[in-house]
């Protein structure tokens, strides 16, 4: 087993700079209500094809937990739970390797294991997101589907047949 490094100074600002980053981030998601259009970037799938992309209401979903609002986050999108879970982790463990100096694991060979699981994490999002976007279509839900868009509107008449 290998200890763990001792991080330089700027290693340990770096750190803090990062878990005040993601901090203030939440802060700011957590200021509007969830249902309230968010200053972001708009999606360029949805924008091309007025479906859903995987992440689609994510922003508003991880919004709603942190209003408390589950119902709303899991009609907007589940997936904003693990996601969020994700996040308070690696804030957590920022805060504690800058607390302590040290760093918790060997973050170059665990970052380099990913890799090979990179087809199962692909088959899992793809998994999640096909009932996404019938859920988004047959529910309807209109704030993750234009339904004016061409492609959106044609694949709501296939699955209405």
């Amino acid at each position: 087993m290998t200890t763990s490094q001792a991080i330089c100074p700027g290693g340990r600002w770096l750190r803090l700079g990062l878990a005040a980053g993601i901090f203030l981030t939440l802060a700011f998601l957590a200021l509007p209500h969830p249902e309230s259009r968010l200053p972001i970037l708009p999606c360029a799938f949805h924008a091309i094809s007025g479906l859903p992309c995987l992440f689609c209401g994510g922003t508003r979903a991880v919004c709603a937990i942190l209003h408390g609002d589950v119902h709303l986050a899991l009609y907007l999108n589940a997936i904003a739970f693990p996601a969020l879970g994700l996040i308070a982790v690696i804030l957590l463990i920022l805060l504690i390797e800058a607390a302590a100096g040290r760093t918790l694991a060997p973050w170059e060979k665990l970052l380099s294991r990913i890799g090979p699981f990179a087809p199962v994490m692909i088959l899992i999002g793809v998994a999640w997101w096909l009932p996404h976007i019938y859920l988004a279509l047959s529910t309807p839900k209109p704030e993750l589907v234009d339904f004016r868009n061409p492609i959106a509107a044609r694949i709501k008449v296939l699955i209405e047949k």
